[in-house]
């Protein structure tokens, strides 16, 4: 299969693949060509089965490894992230669609929008998919017992985009998550952008801004090229240490 990785903080692997054209989207297409990648990259020497919990988040059981999984997909792709380690993981991939801008009020705060609403038709939807990505990939990377509201609990700033998360609970402190945003050459042609967002929950909130601009490493075992596809696309990536 084909498939294409981007290198993140802290040593780990974003992986996009793509449905093959003859294939339609679907909930058990998403899951098959999920499983297909998990045994292209998983290590070897591991043993490993994915399962989803009640809520439908992907949980990776391994008696070898302590991994911590975050897969999103929209259109035709499949975006994952494999992590080992004490942190959370989230990742969210979004291909552009009409329905996004009419469900803005409910991920947006009254500020977000105003701001939303003022911008030019370029500027907006760069904004739009900023917000719901940015939220939805900090949204998964906290555990599922924390309870929040894109709208409420998630505010992105403008024009620089930084997200603050406020969410409390008895076990968890209270977070401020920056993200940085830029350009680079993804391999797919029709999502519009995406964001990987860390946090580690044990650790005291110390947060690092990254600016390096991630550089795309084409990786597959057949022979069909993959620089046909891609387009230089709008990218945001938040982690905390």
């Amino acid at each position: 299969m084909n498939y294409s990785q981007l290198p993140l903080p802290l040593g780990d692997i974003l992986y996009i693949a793509e449905l093959p054209a003859s294939i339609a989207p679907s909930l058990p297409t998403y899951r098959s060509l999920t499983q297909q990648l998990l045994d292209e990259i998983a290590p070897r020497e591991s043993v490993w089965q994915l399962t989803h919990l009640p809520s439908g988040a992907p949980r990776l059981v391994s008696p070898d490894h302590d991994y911590h999984i975050s897969i999103s997909h929209s259109g035709s792709y499949v975006a994952l992230v494999l992590s080992e380690g004490a942190h959370g993981v989230g990742i969210d991939i979004q291909v552009a669609s009409d329905k996004l801008p009419q469900v803005a009020p409910r991920f947006m705060s009254p500020t977000e929008l105003a701001y939303y609403r003022d911008l030019t038709t370029s500027e907006a939807n760069e904004w739009l998919y900023t917000v719901w990505c940015l939220k939805e990939a900090a949204y998964k990377a906290y555990p599922l017992q924390v309870k929040r509201h894109l709208a409420t609990n998630y505010t992105v700033s403008p024009p620089e985009a930084s997200l603050s998360c406020d969410v409390e609970s008895n076990s968890f402190a209270r977070y401020t998550v920056y993200a940085d945003r830029g350009t680079t050459t993804l391999p797919f042609s029709r999502a519009t952008s995406f964001v990987a967002s860390r946090l580690r929950p044990t650790t005291s909130p110390t947060f690092k801004l990254w600016r390096e601009l991630l550089k795309v490493k084409p990786h597959t075992r057949d022979t069909v090229s993959l620089k046909s596809l891609s387009l230089r696309k709008h990218w945001c990536i938040c982690t905390v240490l």
